[in-house]
């Protein structure tokens, strides 16, 4: 997504009646929600602690006077017949696409304060046919030029199909904009029953949580369809007992509201390429989010219970699962560098927060669970820990087998190996995840 950069000066007017009124200028004013913009009797009051009026004519300051102050020599009658407007500063808000709480500025320099409906659905839409059929309503547009490929990405796109109706679109989702809650969603319908691309075989996918200096936002990643392996290949993999270990977890990370589970093992032994497997088969029931370890502080951000607030808003029909790969850091024993992240992650997994905000955790870890919080072990908590070891020889003879591949006699291999197809005296085991 593209935001608006903080040095450009988008400024909007808001007013709250017709004709000429005194204005009131909003230093910082940046876009949080609506709540900047609440009409009372037609008239604006945006002043907070935080945003001191400026220059303003003596009618205003007289007008917002605290009640208890004794009435000025102006008649009321000749203040409220020039309602003020207020101008606001809209450098937080974003040029090209909406954040959860927050229409584009195109959308609010529209409908300020009156009333705004928006509806959103997530689905992938042929963006070339649509600028093709609609250049002339296509008002705001973000392409990435990619110099090694033969065609471009539209990224950001927002169309204005009238003088209070737009769409927000990109390659995942469609959010409309309009008066009515009916006209949002009939916008969105009959974008996605025209532009909607037909579906095509996958696998499943997951949300990559970055964090910006004034958001937290995802990127969707799209898994292939090879990514699902059947029982056989889960055999092949893991041996034959992990077919019903995988049936018992996925039950309950279906009848589970929150909880945490710990995957253990030395790199390359498999933890994140079965992660890929349950992405595919639960992805018609739970959305599955990525939180990077270079990206573990975000646990202890303050808005990061409003963005799963958000979340699930949007996706109430949903079970999260949040991903924390390699966190070892994160779940060891609390000490100075790491009492914030164990602290979040036991809020987020149990207790009233969890109720709340209803997030299964998976964390993989290269170290032993004994070097572990024991507060994230205790029964109640944990869903499930699993240690993924390396394949014994026969076991990894019959998958490198099955890939076409003969493997040198050796006591064990990782899944790493096998795949790599070396002798694990000349190997450099490569690392296995997300970020691979």
């Amino acid at each position: 997504m593209r935001a608006a950069s903080s040095r450009w000066r988008l400024t909007g007017t808001f007013s709250s009646g017709s004709g000429g009124g005194n204005e009131t200028r909003l230093p910082g004013q940046g876009l949080g929600t609506f709540s900047s913009f609440e009409r009372q009797s037609r008239q604006v009051h945006a002043v907070t602690k935080d945003h001191r009026m400026t220059n303003a004519p003596e009618s205003l300051q007289t007008f917002t006077r605290s009640a208890s102050v004794p009435d000025p020599a102006i008649p009321r009658e000749t203040i409220l017949s020039h309602p003020p407007s207020t101008v606001c500063e809209l450098a937080l808000g974003n040029a090209f696409f909406p954040t959860i709480n927050t229409p584009p500025v195109s959308v609010l320099s529209v409908f300020g304060a009156d009333q705004l409906h928006q509806c959103r659905s997530e689905g992938s839409c042929d963006l070339p046919r649509a600028i093709k059929e609609n250049t002339d309503c296509l008002v705001r547009s973000y392409r990435n030029l990619h110099s090694n490929k033969d065609s471009n990405e539209w990224e950001d796109l927002i169309f204005r199909f009238g003088h209070r109706a737009f769409l927000c679109v990109d390659e995942n989702r469609v959010v409309g904009y309009a008066g009515t809650c009916f006209e949002a969603e009939r916008l969105v319908r009959e974008f996605i029953k025209n532009y909607a691309k037909p579906k095509v075989a996958s696998g499943g996918s997951f949300y990559l949580i970055k964090q910006g200096q004034n958001d937290i936002s995802t990127e969707t990643v799209s898994l292939s369809s090879d990514t699902i392996l059947g029982q056989e290949a889960l055999d092949l993999h893991y041996g034959g007992e992990i077919v019903e270990w995988h049936k018992d977890f996925s039950k309950k990370l279906l009848t589970r509201n929150y909880g945490l589970s710990i995957f253990e093992g030395l790199p390359g032994t498999g933890k994140t390429f079965y992660l890929r497997h349950l992405m595919g088969v639960l992805r018609e029931s739970h959305r599955f989010y990525f939180i990077p370890t270079s990206t573990m502080d975000i646990l202890s951000r303050q808005d990061f219970i409003g963005f799963w607030a958000g979340q699930r808003r949007i996706h109430a029909d949903r079970k999260f699962v949040v991903i924390l790969e390699d966190s070892d850091a994160a779940l060891m024993t609390r000490g100075s560098d790491n009492r914030e992240q164990v602290s979040a992650i036991l809020n987020l997994s149990d207790g009233m927060l969890a109720d709340f905000l209803r997030l299964q955790i998976i964390c993989t870890i290269n170290c032993s669970a004994r070097d572990i919080d024991p507060a994230l072990l205790r029964p109640g908590r944990l869903i499930c820990h699993r240690v993924f070891g390396r394949l014994d020889y026969a076991q990894a003879a019959r998958l490198a087998e099955s890939l076409g591949r003969k493997l040198p006699q050796a006591h064990d291999y990782s899944l790493a190996e096998v795949f790599a197809g070396q002798d694990t005296d000349e190997i450099n085991r490569p690392r296995i995840g997300f970020a691979a």
